[in-house]
């Protein structure tokens, strides 16, 4: 079903809305039981949906690369590629194209929507195809997102999504990481290192607040448990999708747990020379894929 341009789905209590122009981003992920509504996402307030903004709520897609690019520059086969800066206040490129550009709706019913863009004439010197299929199921939001190279060369290429989940007094996460990647200029990222103890989360602990940072050698799995609500969400990720950025600023009423294919600044790291950065070279015609998969749990589920 289709109103005022969000795409609502439904599967039981469980209900997601899909704004194909806005990004092809997620609005909103809650349940309802008994007359009461549980967020599973910040939901997009009224006042951005009726202005049609972007802000910290729901989740966008992260296409065709995720986080940052240092200064907006990477070298790719002997090229120096320079790209629109869009990180506000800095230097940067960051996030990708797909969040900010609208969608195309090829398929709707009324547990899934497929959306799809073309990308040949901007800043980024490679055309691609982009298709999302996001769908509601057997108690489950699953995100699935597709990469396909349109241009004559191969080019560098990566995925993820960038959900905006509520602080709710703090959440519980566990994880299983094998090395993450501090910042040690500005906000990028060097190389990996080894995990500290405090950003060790293989049983549920707190998540603390300031992060800003990538791990990989993630296992794909990711749980968050709000213990004054008793709720928890599962979330799991298709191999592709073996890095994780967790974002947590201060005094926010918001954490992000973002699984992607690759490394803050991967294409740069890359040429340095540094391993394991997740980043992909995508041949002509070559596609990727990655998928996310949610499921939240109330008591007595």
């Amino acid at each position: 079903m289709t109103a005022g341009g969000i795409v609502r789905l439904s599967d039981g209590d469980l209900h997601t809305e899909v704004w194909p122009e806005n990004g092809g981003r997620v609005t909103a992920f809650y349940s309802t039981r008994q007359g009461r509504r549980f967020d599973w996402m910040v939901p997009a307030p009224a006042c951005d949906i009726a202005d049609g903004r972007s802000g910290a709520w729901g989740s966008f897609p992260l296409v065709p690369f995720s986080n940052r690019i240092r200064d907006a520059c990477f070298e790719w086969e002997g090229e120096t590629i320079r790209i629109e800066a869009t990180e506000k206040g800095a230097t940067n490129a960051i996030h990708g194209h797909g969040r900010s550009l609208p969608w195309t709706v090829e398929r709707t019913t009324g547990e899934s929507v497929r959306l799809c863009y073309r990308y040949g004439d901007g800043d980024w010197p490679f055309a691609y195809r982009a298709v999302q299929e996001i769908s509601l199921a057997s108690g489950a939001l699953t995100l699935v997102l597709e990469l396909t190279n349109e241009s004559g060369r191969s080019m560098p290429a990566g995925l993820g999504h960038h959900p905006y989940f509520p602080w709710r007094g703090g959440p519980e996460v566990r994880a299983r990481f094998e090395q993450y990647w501090p910042a040690v200029e500005g906000v990028l990222p060097t190389g990996a290192a080894s995990l500290p103890a405090e950003l060790r989360f293989e049983k549920d602990v707190s998540l603390p607040r300031g992060l800003d940072t990538g791990f990989s050698g993630w296992d794909g799995s990711f749980r968050i448990v709000w213990r004054r609500e008793d709720a928890a969400l599962e979330i799991s990720a298709s191999g592709e999708l073996g890095h994780m950025i967790l974002f947590s600023p201060p005094d926010r009423p918001f954490f992000c747990a973002e699984p992607v294919s690759h490394s803050i600044d991967a294409v740069n790291l890359a040429a340095r020379g540094v391993g394991g950065t997740g980043i992909r070279s995508l041949a002509p015609g070559e596609s990727m894929t990655a998928s996310v998969r949610l499921v939240p749990l109330l008591p007595g589920e």
